[in-house]
Parts: C-alpha cells; sequence; structure tokens
C-alpha cells in the first residue's frame, strides 16, 4: 500500500491508509492494510523498496517472493560467517530448516530478511563494502546501524557509509515531512504484545516502563559497543536485548538475535527461536477487521525460560577449561 501511495506522488508519513486525501487510491490492497490508522513507520530505503515492488506486482506475492530469496541470502551468507568463525555447518543448516524464518519471509512478508541479508553481509565483510552494506540494512531497519560502531576502530570500512547515506538522502527528501516519526511514536507509545523482561519493568515502573526498558536497553548496547570487536557479537547483543527488553515482540524479532547468533556459534537463541513459535497461538483469537487480538497469558511462560536455561548451560560450558592434548598426540612417534 505504502508503495502504492508513493508511486502516486503522495506521501506515506503525511497520510495514514485512512486519509482521506488517500481515498482515491483504495481498493483491494487498502482493505487488507491492518492498523489503517498509523502513518508509516518505515526508513526510505524500505519506501523505495515498496515503491519498486508494487510498481512491477501490486501483491503481495511479489513481496514474499523478495522476502524468500533473501532469507536464502542470509542462509548462503551465514556458511560463509561461520567459515570465518570456526563454527559448524550445523548452524546455517539449522537456519534454513528452521520453520520461523521461513515463516516471516516467503510466508508473512516481514523486512526482517531484507535487512539481515545486508547486515549478515556486513559483517563478514572487509573494508569500504562493509560500511556502505551496513548503511544499507540500516535503510531498509534501522538496527543494523548499529554494525557501523565496531567501524570506528577500521576508519577504511567507513568509506562506503558515505554513498549509501547519499542514497538515503535523496530517498528520503521527496517524503520529508513534519510528521516523519509521528508512525514510530504511535507504535512506541501505545503497542505491546509477547513481551518478557518488560512485564517485570511495568510491575516496578508502571508508565515508566517504556523510558526505564529504553534506558537499559541502551546501557547494555553501549557496554556492547565498547567491549565487542566482532560486529556479530555487537549486534547479538542488540538484537537480544531488543528481544527481553521491549513491550514487543513479535515472532520476526526473533531473527535479529538468532542471525548473528547462528553465526558465532551461540545456540541458546535458537531455543527462543522454537519456543518462540507458540506465540502465533494469539492468531485464534485475532480479528482482521479490527487488528485486534486477545493474548494468551500461558505463552510467554513457556516461551522465555528454556532460554535462560539455555544461556546457562551455554555459559558454564564456556568457562570449563579446555581439556589438555591427549598423550598420544603429544608423544613422538615411535614412543611409548
Amino acid at each position: 500500500w505504502e508503495g502504492r501511495v508513493l508511486l502516486a506522488g503522495e506521501n506515506p508519513f503525511a497520510h495514514a491508509p485512512d486519509a482521506e486525501a488517500l481515498a482515491a487510491l483504495r481498493n483491494l490492497t487498502w482493505e487488507q492494510v491492518a492498523h489503517r490508522e498509523v502513518s508509516t513507520l518505515y526508513p526510505p530505503g524500505a519506501l523505495a523498496l515498496f515503491a519498486a515492488v508494487a510498481g512491477i506486482a501490486e501483491h503481495p506475492l511479489a513481496w514474499s517472493l523478495l522476502s524468500g530469496a533473501c532469507n536464502l541470502g542470509v542462509g548462503a551468507l551465514l556458511v560463509r560467517a561461520c567459515r570465518q568463525r570456526g563454527v559448524g555447518v550445523w548452524a546455517p543448516v539449522l537456519y534454513l530448516l528452521h520453520p520461523l524464518p521461513a515463516l516471516e519471509s516467503a510466508g508473512s512478508g516481514h523486512l526482517e530478511p531484507i535487512a539481515l541479508l545486508l547486515a549478515t553481509a556486513a559483517f563478514t565483510s572487509r573494508g569500504p563494502w562493509a560500511g556502505f552494506l551496513a548503511t544499507m540494512g540500516a535503510l531498509i531497519k534501522l538496527l543494523p546501524a548499529v554494525l557501523l560502531l565496531p567501524m570506528l576502530r577500521r576508519p577504511r570500512q567507513l568509506l562506503g557509509v558515505l554513498p549509501a547515506l547519499a542514497l538515503g538522502l535523496v530517498l528520503l527528501l521527496p517524503v520529508l515531512d513534519e510528521h516523519l516519526l509521528r508512525g514510530f511514536g504511535r507504535y512506541y507509545e501505545a503497542w505491546a504484545f509477547n513481551g518478557s523482561l518488560f512485564r517485570g519493568l511495568q510491575a516496578l515502573f508502571g508508565e515508566h516502563a517504556r523510558t526505564v526498558g529504553v534506558a537499559l536497553g541502551a546501557l547494555w548496547c553501549g557496554i556492547a559497543a565498547l567491549r565487542c570487536r566482532d560486529p556479530a557479537w555487537l549486534l547479538l547483543h542488540v538484537g537480544g536485548a531488543l528481544v527481553l527488553l521491549s513491550p514487543v515482540v513479535h515472532p520476526w524479532y526473533l531473527l535479529w538475535p538468532l542471525v548473528p547468533a547462528l553465526a558465532l556459534g551461540v545456540w541458546p537463541w535458537a531455543v527462543l527461536a522454537t519456543t518462540g513459535l507458540l506465540s502465533y497461538a494469539v492468531l485464534a483469537s485475532y480479528d482482521a477487521a479490527s487488528s485486534t487480538w486477545s493474548e494468551p497469558t500461558w505463552v510467554v511462560w513457556v516461551e522465555y525460560p528454556p532460554l535462560a536455561a539455555a544461556l546457562l548451560i551455554y555459559w558454564l560450558r564456556s568457562r570449563r577449561p579446555a581439556a589438555p592434548p591427549s598423550a598420544s598426540r603429544t608423544a613422538p612417534e615411535g614412543s611409548h
């Protein structure tokens, strides 16, 4: 729909889908839009992609094909990322066989696989390409921008940021509007779904829980940025903070920690990607006409504790001292 709006010369930041200014554009696509009262909250690169796909074929299948193809690309890049970090082939195979990435790409057509393709390409690349790809990813979804922080230690990688920023500015200028952040503000203030630690923050801080969550997330990510030299580790910390502290954890958000975790061999996040499938239980009560649902209270109590247990096991194993080489490997040939 937002691609259709752009192709008609209108601004999706200025006009929500139900705005009378867009009444002449309403069609079957518009009828299927959820939350028609909220204007766009997507970065300019995503809007440009929406317009490109809508110009080719204004059908959900066209977008699902793009998202699904990018998901396969993420799997292919994970092979390279794992080789670089000495992680076994189990990690990319697990990603490609796991239902969550497939459901949220070819199935639901979310932006995550497209942005993660660029993010994974960035943390497996060297030189200016790394900065270019990270910035391009941030133009689709903001999260890949954190990959630029470790590049401050490698100024050559930042050379690729300038052309990507110039492209972003070209894409942004036609839709620049005083209501640029209106949609995001509505999302930040009102949405809540499938949160974990946020529920505890809400019990402790009430209406200030979101502010406290943002502050804790910023602190967590700031410490990670100072300590992590590998951008994949930083993306894992940021994606983990998003999932654990956000009031909104849609299942496709779980892809943000999952991809860098598999690139690093940190298997516990695959546990959450699996238990996170339980959050689809909400679809049993989803009312498409009003875009409302009733969230089952039991889901989070089954979904998140296995992650905590898996992270504890992973941490304990990582602290176990490495076994010394066996005598048969160290003794000279022919000795007893």
